[in-house]
This record gives structure tokens, sequence and C-alpha cells, in this order.
């Protein structure tokens, strides 16, 4: 089998399981969609760069069209890919992985949307509420969507931290998509003896005003994200909605690292966490809990750091990497026998 793997998110040095599999059966060619020249850098809409892959996946596919099967990352490049496959290599099987939105589309994109996952195979999603959220939006099967908890190594924190971080303990909250960290900023006007550190994405603290307990950073490199979470004394993760399916990564790692977590009550995370058990969980838009929360997770260090253990252990059997690698291999067995196939 030939995976022919794409993403417009990752780095092109970025080879998704391949190093992980020890399958001879199993061989790849990866087609980066990030910009690789000045027009693909200035022309972002339509992204050229994303265009420009997805017909070069396609035209590696149908180059060998018995063998290969498609594999790609977000929505865009799902789309993107699966619009030219349809034209250009229709009998390839198509894999949408990291099947994920933070805002569904409507509109044009919606409608180009549906068009384009009509003919893809199989979605990943990273969590069971997206099966039936995503099913209903598109007009599709849910028995067409996949739940594989999303799987990673333990992050790797950094040496160093930011500069002008504060002098007492503090509380970290990381991230940028469907967060509210409006809220979380109500929150610690609530708890002044209380410090925080976000490191977020500019758009997601954009306009926000944060209380002189609340240190803010922007775009940090992930070494220097993750040692800020790792000196913490425990994370909040505040998401937008009862129904916001975003945070897997933020959520997974903190687990892995031990970090004691406060979070949102939201079923598109409801699959990594249990209130009480590994997590503290608040009901979105609420400062007034979630500052009590907070609170709570800084006055109940014994209890926090025994939720946190036991949801480092949770984490280390649900979401070790080798999972997916076993939904390799049964696509690769699906794959010989012929059931692998576009709807």
């Amino acid at each position: 089998m030939l995976v022919v793997n794409s993403s417009d998110l990752m780095p092109p040095d970025w080879r998704f399981l391949e190093p992980a599999c020890d399958d001879p059966e199993i061989r790849w060619r990866h087609v980066s969609g990030r910009p690789a020249n000045m027009v693909e850098r200035l022309v972002r809409r339509p992204s050229l760069a994303r265009w420009r892959a997805a017909a070069r996946i396609c035209a590696v596919a149908r180059e060998r069209p018995e063998e290969s099967v498609i594999v790609t990352h977000l929505p865009g490049m799902t789309m993107a890919a699966g619009l030219l496959r349809r034209r250009l290599c229709p009998e390839v099987p198509q894999i949408a992985f990291s099947f994920n939105f933070t805002t569904l589309p409507g509109g044009v994109r919606h409608r180009m949307m549906r068009d384009a996952f009509a003919g893809i195979t199989e979605f990943v999603v990273y969590s069971q509420f997206e099966r039936a959220l995503y099913a209903e939006r598109f007009g599709m099967d849910p028995a067409r969507f996949r739940f594989l908890p999303w799987a990673m190594e333990p992050p790797v924190a950094g040496p160093d931290l930011p500069a002008g971080m504060p002098a007492a303990p503090y509380l970290c909250a990381i991230g940028g998509e469907g967060r509210d960290y409006r809220s979380l900023a109500e929150a610690m006007r609530k708890q002044p003896g209380l410090h925080m550190v976000v490191v977020g994405r500019s758009y997601s603290v954009a306009g926000i005003d944060f209380p002189a307990n609340v240190t803010v950073h922007v775009d940090l490199p992930a070494p220097q994200t993750w040692a800020v979470a790792q000196q913490s004394l425990g994370m909040a993760i505040p998401l937008r909605t009862a129904e916001t399916a975003c945070g897997h990564v933020t959520l997974v790692g903190a687990q892995l690292l031990g970090i004691p977590l406060v979070l949102s009550r939201s079923v598109g995370i409801s699959d990594y966490v249990t209130d009480g058990t590994t997590a503290r969980l608040v009901e979105p838009g609420d400062p007034a809990a979630l500052a009590a929360a907070l609170a709570a997770m800084v006055e109940d260090r014994a209890g926090s750091a025994a939720m946190a253990r036991r949801g480092r252990e949770a984490a280390a059997m649900r979401s070790d990497p080798r999972r997916w690698v076993d939904y390799l291999s049964e696509l690769k067995g699906r794959h010989a026998a012929g059931t692998l196939r576009p709807p």
C-alpha cells in the first residue's frame, strides 16, 4: 500500500506515522501544502499552496491507483484533494484524518465541502460527538466517521521560559482554537491573589481586557509553551461552548505531563476527562464557576495532583501513538481485501 500523505498545516519535513511504522508493505509519499514560494505566500485566498499540493497528491496516486491511498489532514486540504481526486483518480480511496472544525462552514464553502466529502472513504475524528455532528451537517452516514482518540508522545518542554513571567507560582492556559479567554479574564479578575500565564494565538486574545494578575504571550515556540505549562500549578482550558470540539492537543499533552486541569464542560472533550476524577469541569461562559475551580485547584493541591495522576495513567493508554499505527495496519488489510473503496 502506498500512502500519499498531505497537510497544509504541518512543516514540509513532517512524515506523519512513517517514523513509527515498520511495516515494509506500507510505503509513503509526502506532499506539503505549506506555501513554497513568494506567490504562494502572498495568495492565501484561495490557498494556492493547498491546491498545488492537492493536484500533486492526486497525480502521484494516479500513477499507481491500485496501490494508493490518499490521506489528507484537516477539512481544507481534504476538500481540495477530494474535488480533484474525483476528476483525476476517482478509484483511489481517500482518508480524511484530523477532521475537525472550530467553526462549521456555511454558504458556498459548505456546498463545496459537501460535494468534496461525498467521495471520501472515511473520516477520522477525535471525539464521539463529532461523528454525529459532521454526518448531519454534511448529509452523510455516521458509519463513515471513525473515532480515534488524539494520540501523541508526551510534549518536550524546553529549558527556557519567556521573559516577563510572574515571580509567584502561577496557573496557565495555552492554545488558540475554540478558546474563551474573555471568561478566563473575568474569572482571574475575581481571584486577584492568583497569577495566570496565557499562551495563545494573537486572534484568540485580541481585544480582551486582561487584569494585572494575568500575563499574556502569543505564538511562542512549542518547547517554550510546554515549559510554561510544566512549571505551572495547573492548566485551564476554557472553551467557547458546550459543543466546542477543540483543545485535544493541549488537553492530552497536559495529561501526559501530569498537569492538573480545569476545563469547560463540552461534549467535544468528554471522551478524555471525567469530572472530579481526572479534572475539574465547569460550565462554559461562567466566570464565577471558573474562578472557583481555579481557586480549588490551587488550594487542594493534593487532590489536584491525584486527579492529574489518574489523568496521566488514562492518557498513557488511550492516547498511545501506536493506536494510530494499528489503524494504519487495519487500513492496509482492508485495502488488500478490496473493501477500502470510495463510496
